[in-house]
């Protein structure tokens, strides 16, 4: 499940997130499997992100991870 969302999101428009999300809780019903997050890569975007004028904002830290 982990695998399906994560490679997906970032392809996938704020629009039909809903609908995804809505496909995935039907393939795994009643399982929440959280995000695994790697802080020290995720600092190092939004240090670049700030040397290149770029807002760093979560929803765009996450599609580049």
């Amino acid at each position: 499940m982990r695998a399906l969302r994560d490679f997906n999101i970032p392809k996938i428009t704020a629009a039909d997130l809903d609908i995804f999300f809505g496909l995935i809780g039907d393939l795994f019903p009643g399982i929440e499997a959280e995000r695994k997050r790697d802080m020290d890569f995720e600092n190092v975007i939004n240090k670049t992100c700030v040397e290149n004028k770029l807002f760093p904002e979560p929803e765009f830290v996450l599609k580049i991870v």
